[in-house]
C-alpha cells in the first residue's frame, strides 16, 4: 500500500512538474492559466483604460457588471487591437461621437485624448472636420464641450493666426487638395460639372477641401482617420466607397482604414462598422 501511495504521489509530482514547465515554456504565468479569456480580456481592457486616464468603474451605477463589460468589450476587444496607434484609435473615437452628437461621451474621450498628450489644437480640428459631414451645429455643440474642459483643467484656449484667401483662392486651393486625395475620381459622382449636385459642391470644394483640409493643427492623414470613422458612423456609404479608396493617397494604409471601421463599432454601432467593412473589402480588396 505504502508502495502504491509513493507511486501515485511520484506520478503527481511529475504531472505538476510538466505544468508547470509547459506553462513557462509557452510565455504564460501561473495566473494568466488560471484566468478565464475573458478574464484576460478584461485585465488588458483595464491596462489600456488606464493609459487614457479614464475612471474605474464605468457605469457601475447605472447598471451591474458594465464596468467590466466596458473594460472587456469597449477597452479590451477593440482599443487594445494591434494595427493602429491610441492616438489614432482616440482620433476615430472622438469622430464617431461628434458625428453622432453624443456629447456627454464627447466629453469624456477629450479629457482621455488630454491625459493621452494630444494638443487643444488638434481635438478642436477634429470637432471642425466632422462638422463638414454632420452639419456646423455640431461643431458649435462640440466645440463648446472642449473649451469647457480646458477652461476646468485650467489650460489657455488655443489661439492661431489663419491666412485668408479670397473665394477664387480657395477654389483653386480646393481643386488641388481634392485631386491630391481622389486623384483620377476627383471629378466623378457628385463632383461631375454636369451633375445635378454641382453647384453646392462648389460650397464643398471651396470650404471642405480648401478651407478646411488645409487649416494648421492636424495632418492630412489624421483628417483621412476622421472622414474614415465619420462616414462610418453616420453610414454615408457613398463617400465611404470614395475616401476609403482615397485614404492610402494620404498614408492610411487598407488595415488602418479597417481599425479604424472597426474602432467606431462600441460608439455608433456594430452594424454601420459591419457595413462599412464589407465596402472596405469591396474598394480596398
Amino acid at each position: 500500500m505504502l508502495i502504491i501511495d509513493a507511486i501515485s504521489s511520484c506520478q503527481r509530482w511529475h504531472v505538476a512538474v510538466s505544468l508547470i514547465a509547459s506553462m513557462y515554456s509557452s510565455g504564460k504565468t501561473q495566473e494568466e492559466f488560471t484566468m478565464t479569456e475573458r478574464e484576460q480580456l478584461g485585465r488588458k481592457g483595464e491596462e489600456v483604460r488606464r493609459k487614457l486616464g479614464l475612471p474605474d468603474d464605468i457605469g457601475a451605477e447605472l447598471l451591474p457588471g458594465m464596468p467590466h463589460l466596458v473594460d472587456e468589450v469597449i477597452f479590451g476587444r477593440i482599443w487594445g487591437r494591434p494595427g493602429l496607434e491610441l492616438e489614432n484609435r482616440m482620433l476615430a473615437t472622438l469622430s464617431a461621437l461628434t458625428s453622432k452628437q453624443y456629447l456627454p461621451q464627447v466629453g469624456f474621450y477629450v479629457r482621455g485624448a488630454l491625459n493621452l498628450g494630444m494638443k487643444p489644437r488638434l481635438i478642436q480640428e477634429v470637432m471642425l472636420h466632422c462638422a463638414m459631414y454632420s452639419g456646423m451645429p455640431s461643431a458649435l455643440n462640440s466645440l463648446t464641450v472642449v473649451n469647457d474642459i480646458l477652461s476646468e483643467r485650467g489650460l489657455p484656449q488655443p489661439d492661431e493666426e489663419l491666412q485668408e484667401h479670397d473665394l477664387d483662392d480657395l477654389m483653386k486651393i480646393g481643386d488641388e487638395t481634392m485631386r491630391d486625395l481622389h486623384r483620377e475620381r476627383a471629378d466623378g459622382g457628385y463632383a461631375a460639372p454636369d451633375s445635378a449636385a454641382a453647384t453646392l459642391y462648389t460650397n464643398a470644394i471651396q470650404y471642405l477641401y480648401g478651407e478646411i483640409w488645409n487649416r494648421p493643427g492636424i495632418t492630412r492623414r489624421q483628417r483621412m482617420i476622421c472622414s474614415v470613422a465619420a462616414f462610418t458612423a453616420t453610414q454615408m456609404a457613398g463617400q465611404q466607397r470614395k475616401f476609403f479608396q482615397s485614404a492610402p493617397n494620404v498614408g492610411v494604409s487598407r488595415e488602418e482604414v479597417i481599425e479604424v471601421i472597426i474602432q467606431t463599432g462600441p460608439y455608433s454601432g456594430f452594424p454601420p462598422a459591419l457595413n462599412a467593412l464589407t465596402i472596405a473589402e469591396e474598394v480596398l480588396g
